[in-house]
């Protein structure tokens, strides 16, 4: 039985462009997720923006999943920054702000 941190390759499927990608054994699922998320998106847009060219298309989506992703990072370091400030209270040992 393979462990989930093992690679292996698998072959999706984006917008009618197959891609082969190495993924830990246990990401299986969450890979396909992506995939099916990344073309129901391609498929309703294809639908909601027919003149659009296919690299169109592509273009919006690739700045959409970007735009996510920056946005996520950016409230991901504000809880890192939130966390550490805790931790720095907890270690003061009266968890009060100083400023207070």
């Amino acid at each position: 039985m393979m462990k989930d941190h093992e690679k292996i390759n698998i072959d999706i499927n984006i917008g009618g462009e197959p891609l082969r990608l190495t993924v830990p054994f246990g990401k299986q699922d969450f890979t396909r997720d992506v995939e099916l998320e990344v073309n129901n998106l391609f498929t309703t847009w294809r639908r909601r923006f027919p003149n659009k060219t296919e690299k169109g298309l592509l273009a919006m989506m690739l700045y959409q999943y970007a735009s996510y992703y920056k946005e996520l990072t950016e409230k991901y370091q504000e809880g890192v920054l939130k966390a550490e400030e805790c931790l720095a209270r907890l270690a003061d040992g009266n968890g009060n702000d100083s400023a207070e």
